[in-house]
């Protein structure tokens, strides 16, 4: 049977002479352009996906496989799902396409391949109108550890959160990738606990938080222990590791803790840093300290100060604290200075806040590629603008505002900023083609973050957004090498022309089957890149030129060459 004719639109990035390399990706893309006759009913054509979950003999039923966009724009929602059958196969179906991760939900095992980050899963890129099928992963039952925690008097401590971590530097964690209910890390009734689904490993078993110098608090908890390890020690070289193997339940691993802590209060005021005047009616935080002054565990807070600029926190181990204020409708304009405290062994009172009015940042959202003027007014009510302020003080949380929506002529203000360095970034999940293109600040590209001084009135910031509909789909081989297991592969696309300081791209990963789609582009030339990189071997294609019409998609067959010299600084991963 004689090969399809490839259409032209399929462009050739390899030198001469890598026939062979290129003819399975030519071939792919023949039988993509034969899938659908036309690009809008290609576009529209709905994609489905179907695979097998196995513990590498009989297939697993009755697992959620859930299909996640990867759309940072979507902020990785789930949108579509299917249970695995008494064979353990699942089917996806009427999925518009895109770019994906797609995971199993298996609390109980741990899924091959899946790492600890975030969002879960495996990339999949998904054409119009294609059946993907296939698309197995294979499980193994997780180890279990479980124990009994007693206090001093041996009765059980209920409630009480469990930790679980790597015995080694490096080891590999516990998954935090699955939705578990927290419940399931605590003790019960009986002060039993049972921690599943953990990969094979060494592990210490610990309880409690307060201790290390730093201090802890109870976040409703009704008491406090100091951090105590398997069997009953404080001091982490101390402690007995556990040891388990895939499906292994390791048994009586019992804690005993000494007695609760005693607790204490923690009382100030916020006042005004120029007048020493009270403010009140200000969202307050306060966290832990280490011994070397960094902010260390979870945040507590949730109250404002009363009328009186007062607040009042209890429930507090000894050791070192921060108070800070939190960002709330009524504090947007203000920052404090960090005000820590030292609890030893009684209440403290007189803690002093001190509020100082912050910077501002405002300026414009400019959408370019637009002029029709009821659409720009459409796209520019659904973009929020997200500020963070990267603070040389580790006392504090980094700043993060409510982001604000845009105004109908495009303008925008961020206020009671701390001074550091600005970085501002969008979200449009409503707009699907828009895309941060790069920040300008008298007339320079400040993408990468600005520094504000304490106080500074920052104006004409210019946000600049690209919309397009336009989209490029590759498909890659390899020359010189193949992908060693565990790599991943990046896409990137940036304008032609454009400095390659990375600012511009737009990059996506590539799938396992070697596919990649990057969406939301606009009309014009685009220089494509593709990286490989893992186990000690890197990868990369010759960059490869693609003219993009508007609203049209354009595919390509990428070569990736094993023996390759790394892109310009800038350009891939």
């Amino acid at each position: 049977m004689k090969p399809k004719r490839v259409p032209h639109r399929f462009r050739q990035a390899a030198p001469r002479g890598r026939v062979a390399a290129l003819a399975c990706a030519l071939l792919f893309a023949a039988a993509l352009a034969a899938s659908a006759p036309g690009a809008l009913a290609q576009k529209e054509a709905p994609s489905s996906v179907s695979g097998r979950v196995t513990d590498g003999e009989r297939g697993v039923p009755g697992l959620t496989v859930t299909l996640l966009s990867a759309d940072p724009a979507q902020r990785f929602r789930a949108v579509a799902r299917g249970r695995t059958d008494g064979e353990g196969r699942f089917l996806i179906t009427n999925v518009a396409p895109g770019r994906y991760q797609i995971a199993p939900s298996a609390p109980a095992y741990v899924v091959e391949g899946m790492t600890d980050s975030y969002p879960p899963g495996r990339p999949l890129t998904l054409l119009a109108g294609e059946e993907v099928k296939d698309f197995d992963f294979r499980v193994e039952r997780g180890a279990v550890i479980t124990g009994r925690v007693t206090d001093g008097d041996g009765n059980p401590v209920i409630s009480e959160p469990v930790q679980v971590t790597p015995a080694e530097p490096g080891g590999q964690q516990p998954p935090r990738s699955r939705t578990i209910d927290l419940r399931d890390q605590m003790t019960d009734d009986r002060g039993v606990y049972r921690i599943y689904g953990l990969p094979p490993g060494r592990y210490r078993v610990s309880v409690g938080q307060a201790g290390d110098e730093s201090g802890g608090f109870t976040l409703g908890r009704r008491r406090i222990f100091q951090r105590t390890f398997y069997p009953g020690v404080t001091e982490q070289a101390q402690a007995r590791v556990v040891e388990v193997k895939a499906g292994d339940e390791s048994e009586n691993v019992d804690i005993t803790l000494g007695r609760p802590i005693k607790t204490y209060k923690a009382a100030g005021r916020f006042v005004g840093a120029e007048t020493g005047e009270p403010v009140p009616n200000i969202p307050y935080g306060y966290s832990a300290l280490d011994a070397s002054g960094r902010r260390v565990g979870s945040f507590g807070g949730g109250q404002a100060t009363n009328a009186r600029g007062e607040f009042s926190t209890e429930g507090l181990a000894p050791g070192r604290y921060v108070v800070f204020n939190m960002m709330g409708a009524e504090s947007t304009e203000f920052y404090t200075e960090p005000a820590m405290f030292e609890i030893a062994d009684a209440d403290v009172s007189g803690v002093t806040v001190r509020v100082r009015r912050g910077a501002s940042v405002s300026g414009v959202v400019h959408v370019e590629g637009v002029s029709d003027r009821a659409l720009l007014a459409r796209l520019l009510s659904q973009v929020r603008i997200f500020g963070y302020v990267e603070s040389r003080d580790r006392t504090v949380p980094p700043f993060s505002s409510r982001p604000p929506g845009v105004n109908p002529d495009g303008t925008f203000r961020l206020g009671g900023l701390r001074p550091g360095k600005m970085h501002l970034s969008v979200s449009a999940e409503a707009a699907k083609g828009l895309s941060l293109a790069r920040v300008e600040l008298a007339g320079a590209n400040v993408t990468r973050g600005f520094d504000i001084a304490d106080g500074a009135q920052v104006t004409g910031v210019r946000v600049v957004l690209n919309y397009g509909t336009s989209v490029i789909t590759g498909q890659i081989s390899y020359v010189n090498g193949t992908p060693p297991a565990g790599s991943r592969a990046i896409a990137q696309a940036r304008r032609a022309g454009v400095p390659a300081d990375g600012s511009n791209a737009r990059t996506v990963e590539v799938d396992a089957r070697g596919l990649f789609r990057i969406e939301g582009l606009s009309a014009g030339e685009y220089e494509v890149i593709v990286s490989v990189f893992g186990a000690g071997s890197r990868g990369f294609s010759v960059p490869l030129s693609v003219s993009v019409p508007d609203g049209g998609e354009t595919r390509i067959a990428p070569v990736v060459d094993f023996s390759a010299q790394p892109p310009p600084r800038g350009v891939g991963p």
